[in-house]
């Protein structure tokens, strides 16, 4: 257990050995522990140990629940515990402190493990670090033990014996690198997809009668909907039971190398190909398409027509480019594209839209890794997925002449645009960003150079962290809500603060540059300074003061 500047608990060097032994005395009773006995179990363990009121924390809201106030995502703050709900392992709170000028209710009822107590309390009578271990035993279970089918498992099953030590070993071999990247992701995916099915399943059985068995005509479509889901779930559990396994895993791992190594075999007498995805049309268009093609390509590149994205990405290699005709145009998975590789759309870019086949398969559109990717001339719609592009370490990706969007006309305080992970690096050129929560997610040591962009009815413009790194030229923040243009969040204030970023003060801001940029509602060339998570949390502010940057700003200008 650690202490942060930020006053709050932490529990992350807890190891394997101490959480299983934790769970096992809760969870641990005589007999069989089927999954419809854990909650109760969970529920004894909060009522003996947490403080039932009295105590403050700091609130991280949830995605949904800042989408449902239209606020920004993430946005935490100070409550204090006026009461709990037990049973629902609920907690009743009153809201101390906001970070930024959002408008929320005063009191409410939130899960318990959004709520991460703070060291310092009002009532030192209080037994907080008994409180603060079992919220963080409680969190860390149902945030990456419990799976979404666990409700559905048999009673004559023992849920502690079949699953408690599996998958405390897969989280921390996911996490000190014993398993490889290939199958991290996999599993990631495979949970990720099942919490969105999840989701959906409660969606329809809400709507839908109890007896099944006599369902209207009209909800038939609906009822079949249903039905598949819990198919797709059932899949998903049943590949999640092998891959809990250490030694079938290993399995899994020996072939992805075996399959990595032919590959690169293959490659080394396989020419870079071009794939044209025509959506069909009359002989004319076909006749105009191949014309532009001829005068973009060498007249020996090898290029194939497919009629269908997903066919392509399907046998889609690293380095090879895709060309798009205009229509829309589903994806499953970014698949080759994810190591390296091309897009350009060879028509309007407003009528050449990428869009995820099923926004239940993954967090983001694309999430790049590898090499050098170029994605020119497209519309990405990310729609009901949380991103649109996830860029990682070591990956460069260029974006040019492209519009980021989500479809509906009103900005997602919830959806980013792109994300940038550290050691990684986007190049935008002329791209729009339209209807989006952030736009653009930059974390430490990640960077983004951009020239010429614009950004419509977008909350917020970029958002980062220390030590990341922007370049913005000739771009247009006109129409992005007051002081939300650029906010950088940082350990180096403890309140929010402007700062004017002249050609005069800009060195004091080394990791951003602007030029030639265009700002609205008085923010010309002004930053957002915004104390780093919850940091900001322990003060309260009505005005935000705008500061010019000096020699003697000794806080700001170490940034």
């Amino acid at each position: 257990m650690t202490e942060y500047a930020t006053s709050i608990f932490s529990f992350h060097d807890k190891t394997l050995t101490e959480r299983l032994e934790e769970y096992t005395n809760i969870l641990t009773t005589t007999g069989i522990v089927p999954a419809s006995n854990i909650r109760s179990q969970w529920v004894c363990d909060v009522e003996v140990v947490i403080e039932p009121v009295g105590w403050q924390a700091m609130w991280k809201i949830s995605r949904d629940t800042c989408e449902n106030y239209n606020i920004r995502y993430p946005t935490i703050v100070m409550v204090d515990v006026l009461g709990m709900d037990f049973p629902a392992l609920n907690a009743l709170v009153k809201i101390t402190a906001v970070q930024d000028d959002i408008q929320l209710p005063e009191k409410h009822e939130v899960p318990l493990i959004e709520l991460y107590p703070t060291i310092n309390q009002s009532n030192s009578s209080l037994d907080i670090v008994g409180t603060a271990h079992c919220v963080d035993r409680l969190r860390f279970f149902y945030n990456y033990l419990w799976m979404p089918w666990d409700d559905e498992e048999d009673d004559d099953i023992d849920w502690v014996e079949q699953h408690l030590e599996h998958r405390i070993r897969l989280y921390y071999d996911m996490n000190n690198g014993a398993i490889n990247k290939e199958t991290c992701d996999i599993i990631r995916s495979l949970i990720s997809e099942a919490k969105e099915v999840q989701k959906k399943i409660s969606m329809y059985e809400a709507s839908l009668p109890e007896d099944l068995h006599e369902v209207p005509e009209e909800l038939a479509e609906e009822t079949c909907v249903l039905m598949k889901l819990h198919f797709r779930l059932q899949q998903i559990k049943a590949e999640m039971n092998l891959l809990e396994v250490p030694s079938l895993r290993g399995l899994l791992g020996k072939n992805q190398s075996y399959n990595k190594r032919k590959k690169r075999s293959d490659d080394e007498n396989r020419k870079n190909m071009y794939f044209f995805v025509w959506l069909g049309g009359i002989v004319k268009e076909l006749q105009e398409l191949s014309n532009k093609i001829q005068t973009m390509l060498a007249e020996n590149a090898p290029i194939k027509v497919y009629g269908c994205l997903d066919d392509v990405l399907d046998m889609f290699e690293t380095d090879d480019t895709i060309l798009l005709g205009e229509g829309n145009h589903s994806i499953k998975g970014a698949n080759g594209l994810q190591e390296g590789g091309t897009i350009i759309g060879i028509s309007n870019v407003e009528n050449t839209i990428l869009y995820p086949h099923d926004p239940d398969t993954s967090p983001s559109l694309f999430d790049f890794s590898g090499n050098e990717i170029l994605l020119k001339n497209i519309c990405v719609d990310f729609r009901d997925l949380r991103a649109g592009i996830i860029v990682r370490k070591d990956c460069t990706v260029l974006v040019t002449g492209c519009r980021i969007r989500v479809s509906n006309v009103t900005a997602s305080s919830a959806k980013w645009g792109a994300v940038i992970m550290p050691g990684a690096k986007l190049v935008f050129e002329s791209t729009v960003f339209q209807g989006l929560g952030t736009a653009i997610v930059i974390y430490g040591t990640g960077e983004v150079v951009m020239n010429k962009c614009r950004f419509e009815n977008c909350q917020e413009g970029i958002r980062l962290n220390d030590k990341a790194y922007l370049t913005a030229t000739k771009c247009s923040f006109e129409k992005i809500k007051h002081g939300r243009a650029i906010v950088m969040e940082t350990d180096k204030v403890t309140r929010a603060v402007k700062v004017k970023v002249g050609h005069e003060s800009s060195a004091s801001l080394k990791e951003i540059s602007l030029n030639e940029c265009e700002f609205g509602n008085d923010d010309n060339e002004y930053i957002m300074l915004r104390p780093k998570d919850t940091a900001a949390l322990m003060y309260t502010h009505d005005d935000v003061p705008v500061v010019e940057l000096t020699s003697k700003e000794e806080e700001i200008t170490e940034l």
